[in-house]
């Protein structure tokens, strides 16, 4: 080595010890550097478990706030639950049936609903004499019949006419028990006191 370098090397080993000798900790400042940093290092860990906690809160609202928007429950709310199926005249369902092939009803619902209806018009067409109570009068009768639980409104305009024709008796009165003629249309041709029917009508 060249001798600039020598005494540049000295002059730093020296100005090194010198330093070190001023920073070196005794005994008792090492002790208490130690338990400086052992009471230390809870605060850190109850740190983290602060920030996890923070954490799982937003998380926490996070949810609830995404719940209340139905975002995350795709199930129906409770309102939704509460309506009427009678309200709709045709319902679906689709499946997937024993066989694993999509399945839907609703050409089976309609055929039911064409077959009730064909039976319910064949019926009502065949019965020539229906039975009812008188239930109430205003311009129109409201007759709630015996058999079908049905409630039949006469318009003024039909009893006007059957009136016409003679073919609805006198002293007929609120609650009173008729007979209601039909033809085979199942057009309403006559109406009067139901007599013997009225034991169908009680029955």
């Amino acid at each position: 080595m060249n001798k600039p370098d020598e005494q540049f090397n000295e002059k730093l080993t020296q100005h090194y010890n010198e330093r070190k000798a001023c920073t070196t900790l005794s005994h008792a400042q090492q002790q208490a550097l130690k338990h400086s940093v052992a009471q230390k290092q809870p605060k850190k860990l109850g740190f983290a478990l602060q920030l996890t906690s923070l954490t799982c809160a937003l998380g926490l609202l996070a949810f609830i706030v995404l719940d209340s928007n139905n975002v995350v429950n795709t199930a129906p709310k409770t309102v939704l639950n509460t309506i009427d199926i009678h309200d709709y005249s045709f319902i679906t369902t689709h499946e997937i049936d024993q066989t694993g092939s999509y399945a839907s009803t609703i050409t089976q619902q309609k055929r039911a609903l064409d077959t009730q209806l064909a039976n319910d018009l064949r019926r009502h067409q065949q019965h020539h004499i229906e039975y009812g109570t008188l239930v109430k009068v205003d311009n129109d009768w409201y007759i709630a019949s015996c058999n079908d639980e049905v409630l039949v409104q006469i318009k003024q305009s039909l009893l006007s006419d059957l009136k016409g024709r003679h073919a609805v008796e006198s002293n007929i009165n609120t609650g009173d028990i008729l007979a209601m003629a039909h033809n085979r249309k199942g057009q309403i041709i006559a109406l009067k006191h139901a007599g013997v029917g009225a034991k169908q009508c009680r029955a």
